[in-house]
């Protein structure tokens, strides 16, 4: 983080009163964790809405910090203070309001990505193609929430050439919140899918709010979609720049020859080998393959990036564990995810015998017993081996697969670690294919720890 301004600017954009210090002294970053505290750091408090980092100012004076951007009514009791003090309202919302006026100091292609599913992916697949043209900003790991993606818009420097964010959201609005701190000239929607369904309740809200980030472009910009996805079908009739992407009949064809993913563009055809062989990153490479193309570049820059692209960890995650195929998919899980896997799993030329490992998919409310349930039909009809599920959401699609009279052997606990032990030395036998997918709170990667 480098923001080149100084004490009063900083209070003016922020909506804020320097309550101690110069008003012309250099403001350049901060820091919002007191574990990152060495001495002559600004400390942002933020508050969230399990901790509030103001219990933790206390903490920083000790560690020799520099000055505090903090909420004014929280400070009253402190007899001490650093040598600069910035005391606003709130300071989340002022964490936002220095993201947006950061963003709008670079004139440069900006993407923002948001979708049910292959967010993160499509984001990598898009930065590997930008590296390739010059220096570019994206989100590390998965700071995409309201906190995450303004920190990351944070990070922008005069050297970028190209910035690329993924947007997450939980409930309606949250696209359009952290959406208008981007303010993209290019938003890309990957596909509408049952996720977070506790939250939005159904797809059409899922879809109104993943769409909230067409309001967000600058004026010109281009959205790119989905055209396979029936939920975004009302967006073709939406007034503004688009590209669409899918395998019938979209701008951007998505074909495969010989083992390879073939997309064509105008009068332009590229056939792309992907680092990973899953299909279902195919729509996601031709996402991606959509925002560079309206960032300026040409479909052999799009070959040349997503050739070098290395997948996100825990996302399809193709490992050799002692000569056994292990297919680490533990990041997170939804119906449309899971479904995917379990197509790319048994599509492939995956060795048999098919191991799967699953775990609950959270988040999906008073939909969960459906989506679980129809799970255990689909798995009832596939060639596997052996199915280990864990979590009581996950206890429906044991029923189901018992009530279809199901080929595989199945192993249901409400906790993996009741089975893990058989799933590790299946693993070491060095035969086969294993499926490990569930929800992030799952935490399955913990089952090939040390293996």
């Amino acid at each position: 983080m480098n923001l080149r301004t100084n004490i009063e600017t900083l209070a003016k954009v922020v909506n804020g009163r320097v309550l101690k210090g110069s008003l012309g002294a250099a403001f350049n970053s901060f820091e919002t964790d007191t574990r990152k505290l060495k001495g002559g750091e600004f400390f942002f408090a933020l508050k969230g809405e399990e901790h509030d980092a103001h219990v933790f100012l206390e903490e920083t004076l000790a560690k020799g910090v520099k000055g505090w951007l903090v909420e004014d009514n929280k400070i009253g009791r402190f007899k001490n203070f650093p040598e600069f003090v910035i005391g606003v309202w709130d300071t989340l919302k002022a964490l936002h309001r220095l993201a947006a006026w950061h963003r709008g100091r670079f004139k440069i292609p900006i993407t923002a990505i948001t979708g049910s599913n292959g967010k993160s992916t499509t984001k990598e697949m898009l930065r590997s193609i930008f590296e390739k043209a010059g220096p570019t900003c994206s989100n590390a790991g998965n700071l995409n929430n309201h906190f995450g993606l303004p920190l990351s818009l944070l990070e922008l420097r005069e050297e970028h050439k190209f910035g690329v964010f993924e947007l997450g959201a939980s409930k309606k609005g949250d696209i359009f919140e952290i959406g208008a701190l981007a303010r993209p000239s290019i938003a890309v929607i990957t596909n509408i899918g049952p996720s977070h369904l506790e939250y939005f309740g159904d797809l059409e809200t899922v879809f109104r709010t993943k769409s909230e980030i067409v309001d967000c472009l600058e004026p010109g910009g281009t959205l790119i979609y989905n055209a396979d996805d029936k939920y975004l079908a009302p967006l073709k009739d939406r007034k503004v720049n688009k590209l669409s992407f899918g395998y019938y009949g979209a701008d951007i064809g998505i074909s495969e020859v010989g083992g390879a993913l073939k997309l064509s563009y105008k009068n332009e055809v590229a056939e792309i080998r992907l680092p990973s062989s899953v299909r279902h990153n195919y729509r996601n490479a031709a996402a991606a393959a959509g925002a560079a193309i309206a960032s300026g570049l040409s479909l052999t820059a799009v070959k040349d990036g997503l050739e070098s692209f290395t997948p996100p960890p825990m996302r399809m995650q193709i490992l050799n564990i002692n000569g056994s195929t292990v297919i680490l998919d533990a990041y997170n899980a939804n119906p449309a995810s899971m479904r995917a896997a379990l197509e790319t799993a048994f599509s492939s030329s995956f060795p048999k015998p098919f191991y799967l490992a699953l775990g609950d998919m959270k988040e999906l409310g008073r939909h969960s017993m459906r989506y679980h349930t129809e799970l255990g039909e689909y798995l009832a009809t596939l060639d596997a081996d052996t199915v280990f599920l864990a979590g009581p959401e996950m206890k429906a699609a044991a029923e189901e697969m018992d009530k279809k009279g199901k080929s595989a052997k199945v192993v249901y606990a409400e906790s993996c670690e009741a089975w893990a032990e058989d799933l590790r030395a299946a693993i070491r036998t060095g035969k086969g294919t294993f499926l490990l997918k569930a929800s992030r709170a799952m935490k399955f990667e913990k089952l090939i720890e040390g293996l």
